[in-house]
């Protein structure tokens, strides 16, 4: 027998007469709040739950599929979701810090406020997902973002090596210092080497004495 109990009440939110989790289907329950911390969910199926500030902290949920399932505010930090598929869920304001989700799909998904920041996407699926969130130092390597909105987000220091942005939304998005080589951009074409913050531009006047200076110096 396995309980799930809610992360501050401590009530039991669902009972279920099994030995593990893996392999599990869990369909149709109210698990809010529920607290899965250090859980192997590995290969089960969880759908149509409401999992809003749920933990899965430390939590293993490889090739695991949660769908149509409500997931604001959900703790997946330091998470292995290694080729989980959490596709078409809302999961605003999550929190993937840290969280190895290598080869994940989340196509659709509305994951919009999320802090992502040291995250592991490699070979991931966003397509079509809505992803104005901080992804600062995040590994997204050869992830599909085609059509994603990363309006806003944060992808300063994140690497984008070898990924394809096309027709993706990228307006305010900060890229600053992100590794881009091999990307592919919204345009459908090949984006160049590590972008760079850009110093502010500096008076014609000023530029113009630096040049005179040089020329004295020459003289």
């Amino acid at each position: 027998m396995i309980e799930i109990k809610h992360k501050i009440s401590g009530d039991v939110l669902l009972s279920l007469d099994v030995d593990s989790l893996r392999g599990a289907e869990i369909i149709g329950v109210d698990l809010a709040g529920a607290d899965f911390s250090n859980a192997d969910l590995s290969d089960s199926r969880i759908s149509s739950c409401n999992l809003a500030e749920a933990v899965f902290r430390n939590a293993r949920i490889d090739s695991c599929r949660i769908q149509n399932s409500l997931m604001r505010r959900v703790d997946f930090s330091r998470a292995s979701l290694v080729a989980a598929n959490l596709s078409d869920n809302v999961i605003d304001v999550a929190n993937f810090s840290g969280a190895n989700a290598s080869n994940a799909q989340f196509r659709h998904c509305k994951m919009n406020g999320a802090d992502c920041t040291k995250g592991v996407f490699e070979y991931a699926d966003f397509s079509f997902a809505e992803l104005r969130s901080n992804f600062t130092h995040a590994s997204l390597a050869h992830a599909n973002l085609y059509g994603c909105d990363l309006s806003n987000a944060d992808l300063s220091y994140a690497d984008l090596r070898e990924s394809d942005m096309t027709d993706a939304k990228i307006h305010k998005a900060d890229f600053n210092y992100a590794k881009m080589q091999g990307s592919i951009g919204t345009n459908g074409r090949h984006w160049g080497s590590a972008i760079k913050k850009m110093g502010k531009k500096r008076p014609w006047w000023q530029l113009w004495g630096e040049a005179q200076r040089v020329i004295q110096l020459i003289d």
